[in-house]
């Protein structure tokens, strides 16, 4: 028995349903059409998380190769300082931002003088001081 297109189609749809990157129930037997939209845009999904992942992964990169070590980081700028790079590098996973004070922009300021500095330091948001 060969195997067809549709089957192809088929095995393609089922395991990215089984994965979770498209929903079963918006799958239209009938809608080829649909069916490839919905396979381009669960691709298109996943190439936006692998480059976000790719970015925090040279993100860890350059600040080991600036600080050596993680607890380096926190010798030198505080253990604070530590946890914000550790939620600046989910941050950048995620495509958000980190919020923090101004003496804490302060300590993480050295982020920006890592090759990609200025690049990592578009997910910091620099907010007023606790009231």
């Amino acid at each position: 028995m060969a195997y067809s297109c549709t089957d192809f189609t088929d095995d393609v749809l089922n395991d990215l349903i089984m994965r979770g990157w498209i929903e079963r129930i918006r799958v239209k037997p009938e809608d080829t059409q649909g069916q490839a939209t919905l396979v381009l845009g669960a691709i298109a999904e996943a190439d936006k998380t692998l480059q976000l992942a790719a970015d925090a992964k040279q993100f860890h990169i350059e600040l080991l190769g600036a600080v050596e070590t993680l607890t380096g980081v926190e010798e030198q700028y505080g253990a604070l300082t530590l946890a914000y790079i550790v939620y600046l590098q989910m941050a950048i996973v995620r495509g958000t931002s980190i919020e923090v004070y101004p003496d804490s922009a302060r300590k993480l300021s050295f982020v920006r003088a890592l090759p990609s500095g200025e690049r990592w330091w578009k997910h910091v948001i620099e907010v007023g001081e606790p009231a």
